[in-house]
């Protein structure tokens, strides 16, 4: 009987054992889930929020009356000052970086490219849907392409007298993806399949491995050999399963496509473990309104941080200034203590810049809307 007792309770003991493995398993597989989907709301998001800039960019760029009438005069000197000197104007007073302007004539030959006053290759562009789409229902168009430059293609047409004689194109380069998704300790490094790239393209001379180019040129170097040393099971599971968690770093891989389904590559996002926690948390009804085009960087911000410190206490002073006339009255008292410290250490030259700088943003913005 005795023995009878000490099997039941040894098969007991082993069941609740291995359900306790199962049960904890299945926690870590949903928390990897968790963070995937939640990375790949900020990414969306990101994505979005720069082809409607780079919309609105591309917009206005079009109603430019000089640059109809270097259409209009075929004049491809005066095209290319023009597009030249008003991308220049948006990187230094907009804090546009990674952007390039160019614009289709005729049969989508390259008229002006901000870049190069001369037009090299065939001066032809092919396999682009999204202009015969803008050619045929006259509206703007934001999407993903590969020619040159790659990246996010924000076009829209020119038109004079009724008709199209042009189209505008905005590329923001998949530089800025990174740079803005590096603020909330997600890297990201931008595969494109090799053969995409054009040679003349700047990512050219990046690094590739695997049949696929990194089409950044501010990609972590670290990071991206980290990438390419994995053996080929690793970076399989990772391509076909979304992600790969090791016990330093987790990895997350979303498709590059186009807005028609073509694929171009994958987006891979790396954060760290330490980090980890702050993607694969229980979701808060905030994560609900974040991720709209309604939402703020300010909102994402206070999402990543911990609840259990002071959200506010690593903010640049720039941060400050935009945050400043948003803060909810119950967060107010631990932003003014945070905003305090960081401007208390700022020289009298220093807060004259931020105040004045904070200023001239705020008009260009409203001229810009």
């Amino acid at each position: 009987m005795k023995k009878i007792i000490a099997a039941v309770t040894i098969a007991v003991v082993i069941a609740l054992f291995l359900l306790i493995l199962n049960l904890s398993e299945k926690r870590e597989v949903n928390k990897r889930n968790i963070a995937y989907d939640n990375i790949n709301k900020f990414l969306l998001h990101t994505l979005n929020s720069e082809k409607m800039q780079s919309l609105s960019l591309a917009l206005a760029m079009s109603k430019n009356r000089a640059l109809t009438d270097a259409i209009l005069e075929k004049d491809r000197t005066k095209g290319y000052k023009i597009v030249h000197d008003t991308t220049e104007s948006f990187i230094k007073h907009l804090n546009r970086k990674y952007i390039y302007t160019q614009i289709f004539g005729k049969g989508l030959s390259i008229f002006a490219q901000s870049w190069s006053p001369i037009v090299y290759g065939s001066g032809l562009v092919t396999g682009r849907e999204d202009l015969i789409e803008i050619i045929k229902r006259r509206t703007p168009k934001a999407t993903i392409s590969t020619t040159l430059p790659a990246g996010i293609k924000a076009s829209a047409p020119i038109t004079y007298d009724g008709h199209i004689i042009g189209i505008l194109e905005v590329t923001t380069l998949f530089d800025r993806i990174v740079t803005r998704l590096r603020e909330y300790k997600i890297e990201i490094v931008p595969l494109i399949k090799a053969d995409l790239i054009s040679p003349l393209d700047p990512v050219s001379r990046n690094p590739s491995f695997r049949g696929f180019r990194v089409a950044s040129t501010n990609f972590s170097r670290h990071l991206a050999n980290t990438l390419a040393s994995l053996d080929d099971k690793d970076f399989q599971e990772l391509i076909h399963t979304d992600y790969l968690d090791t016990k330093e770093l987790f990895f997350a891989s979303y498709p590059i496509q186009n807005s028609y389904g073509k694929w171009f590559g994958y987006f891979i996002a790396i954060i760290t473990a330490e980090n980890f926690e702050n993607f694969s948390g229980k979701q808060q009804p905030l994560i609900k309104s974040i991720f709209t085009m309604e939402s703020t960087k300010d909102d994402i911000y206070h999402y990543v941080n911990s609840e259990n410190e002071n959200i506010y206490k690593d903010m640049s002073p720039q941060q400050i200034a935009r945050m400043s006339g948003s803060i909810e009255e119950k967060d107010r008292i631990l932003f003014d203590e945070a905003a305090k410290e960081k401007l208390r250490k700022l020289s009298k030259e220093e807060l004259i810049d931020l105040i004045v700088n904070n200023f001239q943003k705020k008009k260009k913005r409203g001229v810009i809307k």
